[in-house]
């Protein structure tokens, strides 16, 4: 009991969880003194809250009764792994290191047994030509040195016959790279020949395009002065059409008041000066025609120089005489036509057939 009372003397920070379970026994002890003077029923509502208090009271002395020893045992503990992970990173760098060493080492004794193969090599080469020069090479020293040589001659001989490849490679290299050659020497000399046919071709075609401008102008040319010749051919034919209506009608009034022939009149005296008159102009006029030198065989290539006034035809002059209203006066000028020669008997007949005239 003395235990059990020390127990609730103790400071709260020095309670282990043996003196909970004795403060728990001292409790208990004094709810079986209740429990045997007022009966159970008085401690029916503090019991579960005292028991309660008393396992909350035991975790937290729990949690707060760590020893020393059991502390410096954890951070031993600690201490210990952050060695053994400090010398576990160690070798393994010292691992690395070992590890470049040795790769070192092996390239750099590589490269020295490489050398001391080729020095003794050498040096066997230098012994044999040495030999040769001070004395006579025996049959055992030619039978030792064919033992000692056989695996260097097989090396030579895989020498000799890579490098012979290698040179039939590079002969077919160069006799690839001659045809090559050729061949672009050959596709330059074409590409030249293209360009300067190209060259004559655009110049060609300049040409061309330049006589091409030329024979539309002279087609707009021609154009132009074909229409003007339709039109006056039109308007010729107005004025036949109407001439020869006209005369149809002046033709039948004179047959009405046609009256016996007689002899002639001054009236047709008149005309008939007046005809050779006209008749003789036309003669002059085509003298002058006949004289004149014959126009140039291309004039639509070159600006025509003459004005665009030309002088009166004679058939339009006879087309004026035969304006006048009487019929013989029609007649009579057609007659002294033909008789003087001045025109055709084709032209003098297409005038008769156009005015319907009588022929002489």
């Amino acid at each position: 009991m003395e235990d059990f009372g020390s127990a609730l003397e103790k400071n709260a920070a020095d309670l282990t969880v043996m003196d909970v379970y004795d403060i728990a026994a001292v409790v208990g002890q004094e709810f079986e003194r209740i429990i045997d003077q007022y009966g159970c029923e008085a401690l029916s509502r503090l019991m579960p809250k005292v028991v309660r208090v008393l396992e909350i009271l035991e975790v937290l002395v729990s949690r707060n009764s760590i020893s020393p020893e059991t502390e410096e045992l954890r951070l031993e503990l600690d201490r210990l792994r952050l060695e053994r992970m400090d010398r576990m990173e160690k070798e393994r760098k010292h691992k690395k290191e070992l590890e470049l060493v040795e790769d070192v080492w092996r390239g750099e004794a590589q490269d020295l047994l490489s050398q001391i193969a080729q020095l003794q090599e050498e040096n066997k080469t230098l012994l044999n030509n040495l030999s040769i020069k001070e004395c006579p090479v025996t049959e055992e020293d030619i039978q030792k040195q064919e033992g000692m040589t056989e695996r260097e001659r097989q090396v030579m001989k895989k020498l000799k016959e890579v490098v012979d490849k290698q040179r039939d490679e590079i002969r077919a290299k160069g006799r690839e790279l001659t045809l090559k050659n050729e061949d672009i020497e050959a596709l330059q000399q074409q590409f030249n020949r293209l360009m300067k046919i190209n060259h004559d071709l655009r110049h060609k075609i300049t040409v061309v395009e330049a006589q091409g401008k030329a024979l539309i102008e002279q087609k707009v040319v021609l154009e132009a002065s074909g229409q003007a010749r339709q039109q006056e051919m039109g308007n010729l034919r107005q004025e036949v059409s109407r001439l020869k209506e006209r005369l149809k009608e002046q033709g039948k009034v004179s047959t009405e008041t046609e009256e016996p022939v007689g002899p002639p009149s001054p009236a047709q005296d008149h005309v008939t000066l007046k005809t050779k008159v006209m008749m003789l102009k036309i003669y002059d006029e085509q003298e002058e025609e006949t004289d004149t030198p014959l126009p140039d065989a291309s004039p639509t290539l070159r600006p025509s120089s003459r004005s665009n006034f030309q002088p009166e035809s004679g058939i339009k002059r006879l087309c004026v005489l035969l304006q006048e209203p009487n019929m013989y006066t029609h007649t009579l000028i057609l007659q002294t036509f033909r008789q003087e020669h001045r025109y055709t008997a084709d032209i003098c007949e297409m005038i008769f057939v156009t005015l319907d005239l009588d022929r002489p």
